[in-house]
């Protein structure tokens, strides 16, 4: 007779109930680090991808500062620096510009009927004001003084006056109406002295 002798201890319900769970808490270890790994790698791609960019975008940096200070050098030298300060020069102009006379022969052609033109046009300063003086011809008379309610209706002329009015025989027996008026420009901004 053969006897066996088993001294295994009989496992207690906590034992078998963590046996039960040791497979599937190891398998859920198990993806949870196959995505902490797959995460890490795909953050290590774009710290490589992003740094590699940060790099080029240094270096362009430093190709536009190369750059930069060649043209300083550039415009350092003096012929440069005598167009560099006439260009400024003529940039102030043009900024500081305050008046147009295209402006103001526009704003009178629109006031002008078709049967009337401009013979000639002076803009002088008195007291700080502009006072524009015109000088029209026109086919008729009632063309001309349609000009003058446009001009006192305009909201650009102020205090129109009329210096001189007659007529003229032209050739062919053909006669026009002349006409020179003056009138304060309020229109666009103050002019400068020099104008």
């Amino acid at each position: 007779m053969k006897i066996t002798l088993n001294l295994s201890s009989v496992p207690s319900p906590r034992e078998r109930y963590a046996l039960a769970w040791a497979l599937p808490v190891a398998l859920v270890a198990l993806v949870g680090l196959f995505l902490l790994l797959s995460s890490s790698l795909a953050s290590w791609r774009n710290y490589r991808k992003y740094n590699g960019v940060l790099s080029e975008v240094r270096s362009q940096e430093a190709r536009l500062r190369d750059r930069q200070l060649s043209l300083e050098r550039d415009l350092s030298r003096p012929e440069y620096k005598e167009l560099f300060r006439n260009a400024q020069f003529i940039n102030a102009l043009i900024e500081n510009r305050q008046f147009s006379v295209g402006d103001l022969t526009q704003k009178v052609a629109k006031l002008m009927p078709a049967s009337v033109h401009l013979v000639g046009l002076a803009l002088s300063h008195q007291e700080g004001e502009k006072v524009v003086r015109l000088t029209l011809a026109g086919d008729t008379e009632e063309a001309v003084e349609t000009f003058l309610v446009n001009l006192e209706d305009a909201p650009d002329f102020e205090q129109v006056e009329i210096l001189n009015q007659g007529v003229e025989q032209g050739e062919g027996g053909s006669t026009q109406v002349l006409l020179t008026c003056s009138a304060h420009f309020s229109g666009g901004k103050s002019a400068p002295e020099g104008m």
